[in-house]
């Protein structure tokens, strides 16, 4: 899969990383959309200190399930 990675401070990457193994209680979900906000941003400059690279960025996401766990 894809993913926008913040490899370190002011430096995002675009670039397949694997796909993530759910567990029993997870579901998989196939990203079609996802925004940028303003924590993005300071995240991307450190200046909040939350986001520590390496880290895939966004959090405001949409998409379709693509897994579902056993326990679901």
């Amino acid at each position: 899969m894809k993913a926008l990675v913040l490899e370190a401070y002011n430096s995002l990457v675009y670039q397949d990383v694997p796909e993530p193994e759910i567990r029993p209680d997870e579901v998989l979900v196939q990203v079609k959309m996802c925004g940028i906000c303003g924590s993005d941003i300071h995240g991307m400059d450190g200046s909040t200190g939350r986001r520590i690279p390496p880290l895939i960025m966004g959090h405001e996401a949409a998409g379709v399930i693509a897994k579902i766990g056993a326990q679901v």
